[in-house]
């Protein structure tokens, strides 16, 4: 049976149950991260929690949880689950609507699957992206946040796989480039890596700031700067981010090909290097 974490003990999945009055149900008043182990060792821990704090105190996501009990509980769900290599999902709420203001223990809930890796091809031929029909507000409180409040991602992402493609490009309501549905954007022109930046608003990346260390390290011009669609189709080169599918080429957004169809050698060795830095 498989074993979910839910505020202060380990839970067969099928008896874990949160309140109808939790604000996370009701509200989408919460926040989550997406976390990959490798060796029953969990990818940039330390930056997960590290984003998750800073938007729980930004957003007001009130909880009494501190950040070595929340590691000790991630590494508890991947071992009762006798897991290594594993997919964690994090979720954090305010808790019930009906405590006392600032009373909030808040509603911990972590679950670990076994990871499933992205299809080999789409890191030897690239993959397709499509643009997004719908826009972000850079005045809207919760972009630059992963909250539960998701589904404008998701029925952008159904759109795009309806499209047969991996990924749908946000665009701000000012038309400047920000991020995928569940992915950050990077392109490559005269050799220089660009990537919007996170003021766009975008998701602190724990991938994307991956990345840019790498880049930084392999003496690769990094660049953080607003794009537009003009940027987005003259690139020699684009790559999507996220921990679980590390450095993914792009091929073609939409009907353009970027860099004929074949993964450049920018991003050739960012995948490499990101794959030494997870062993």
């Amino acid at each position: 049976m498989e074993k979910v974490f839910l505020n202060d003990k380990l839970v067969d999945v099928d008896k874990a149950c949160v309140s109808v009055s939790d604000s996370g149900l009701l509200y989408g008043a919460g926040l989550f991260e997406t976390m990959r182990s490798y060796n029953a060792v969990v990818f940039c821990l330390e930056d997960h929690l590290d984003r998750l704090f800073f938007s729980s105190s930004s957003l007001g996501i009130n909880h009494s949880y501190e950040k070595k009990y929340i590691s000790k509980a991630i590494y508890k769900v991947i071992q009762a689950n006798n897991l290594k290599d594993a997919r964690i999902r994090l979720t954090l709420t305010s808790g019930r609507m009906s405590q006392a203001e600032n009373q909030h223990q808040g509603t911990l809930l972590i679950t670990a699957t076994k990871a499933q890796d992205y299809p080999p091809e789409y890191y030897k031929n690239g993959v397709l992206v499509v643009l997004c029909p719908f826009r972000q507000n850079p005045a809207e409180p919760i972009y630059g946040h992963k909250t539960t409040n998701y589904l404008s991602r998701m029925i952008a992402l159904k759109l795009a796989h309806e499209k047969k493609a991996a990924e749908a490009l946000w665009f701000t309501v000012d038309n400047r480039l920000a991020e995928g549905c569940i992915s950050n954007i990077f392109l490559v022109k005269d050799s220089v890596l660009y990537t919007p930046p996170i003021r766009t608003p975008v998701l602190a990346g724990v991938a994307r700031k991956t990345v840019c260390q790498l880049a930084l390290e392999n003496s690769i011009t990094l660049a953080e700067k607003d794009l537009s669609i003009d940027d987005l189709l003259s690139a020699e080169e684009a790559f999507l981010t996220n921990v679980v599918m590390k450095v993914m080429p792009v091929s073609a957004v939409e009907k353009h090909t970027v860099g004929g169809g074949k993964v450049g050698p920018v991003t050739g060795k960012l995948i490499k290097c990101f794959e030494g830095c997870v062993k």
